[in-house]
């Protein structure tokens, strides 16, 4: 009898502390100052990251892709992903919730407000109350926000949908102006997602884009515009930015991948930079499931920069 009472003992005090394992791996997943799993490169000034964490549909069946079962099992895992990224900038796109009833229309934002306390968040609550779910999180140590905003690119009066609307979601861009505190410059940095299915929507909203990017730069802003493109490399909208002198950051395959690891077109999620900054890394889509679970349909892309002379 006393030799199985020290055994439940110890089965008791291994539960317990597996117990206490798993609680601090959740705790780790979803909060905490965010470490880089890969240092920086000599004379890199800051890390930019780009990331479409898909939205939230409640109007889905229980166990259906993308509803609440889904997402409560990626969401830690993708705040995984962007801890060990460790981006200085981070710009989101769809943050959205689909068919929410009151009080939960915000549930992607408020879940990655308390996930990443590591981070403050700009372009989030916009005029009328209107959440455009593609908030740009940053570090206070490296950044400061001098403004942010945003610009429809279709009927800024209809109610913001989320881009399972096919039949139209009026798109916008997000902005924020920020100051970088160790070099005193300002980096302007505009959050893009493109229309995933209308091709003239999209080379409207690029010019209208490289409008407001044109404008940041005559005021002597480092500009950066990231997101989700929806476009190729060589595509058209891509090419507007390019003939006015922004780069491409260059990278290298498929930054989507149908929620199944699958490879079949080139990078729709780019990283574009002025004159004013100069790229040391490549932009690196950073793949791979988390404890076997893909965080989203799309892969995350960082790179590294510094100021140009």
């Amino acid at each position: 009898m006393p030799g199985q009472v020290r055994g439940e003992r110890r089965a008791g005090r291994l539960a317990a502390l597996v117990a206490c394992a798993a609680l601090a791996f959740l705790a780790a997943c979803a909060g905490g100052a965010p470490p880089r799993e890969r240092a920086p490169p000599p004379g890199a000034d800051f890390r930019l990251a780009s990331y479409n964490v898909h939205y939230l549909d409640l109007k889905a069946a229980k166990d259906a892709p993308w509803g609440l079962a889904d997402w409560t099992a990626r969401r830690a895992p993708l705040v995984e992903m962007v801890r060990r990224i460790g981006a200085d900038i981070l710009a989101l796109q769809e943050v959205e919730v689909e068919g929410g009833g009151p009080g939960q229309a915000d549930l992607w934002q408020d879940w990655l407000d308390r996930a990443l306390p590591g981070y403050r968040v700009a372009g989030v609550q916009l005029d009328n109350g209107v959440r455009a779910g593609q908030p740009i999180f940053y570090r206070p140590g490296a950044f400061r926000v001098l403004d942010d905003g945003f610009a429809f690119f279709s009927n800024p009066g209809a109610r913001f949908r989320s881009i399972r609307a096919i039949a139209g979601y009026p798109d916008a861009v997000t902005w924020a102006r920020f100051r970088h505190l160790p070099s005193g410059r300002n980096v302007m940095v505009f959050n893009v997602h493109l229309h995933f299915l209308d091709g003239g929507q999209r080379l409207r909203s690029a010019r209208q884009i490289l409008a407001l990017a044109k404008a940041a730069q005559w005021r002597g802003d480092a500009v950066f515009l990231i997101g989700d493109f929806n476009a190729r490399r060589n595509s058209r909208p891509l090419r507007i930015f390019h003939d006015k002198g922004f780069r491409r950051t260059p990278g290298r395959g498929a930054t989507f991948h149908f929620d199944a690891g699958l490879h079949l077109f080139g990078a729709i999620d780019h990283l574009l930079h002025g004159p004013k900054t100069v790229p040391l890394t490549r932009a690196v889509a950073e793949r791979g499931r988390i404890g076997g679970t893909w965080p989203s349909d799309h892969y995350p892309v960082w790179a590294d920069y510094r100021f140009a002379p």
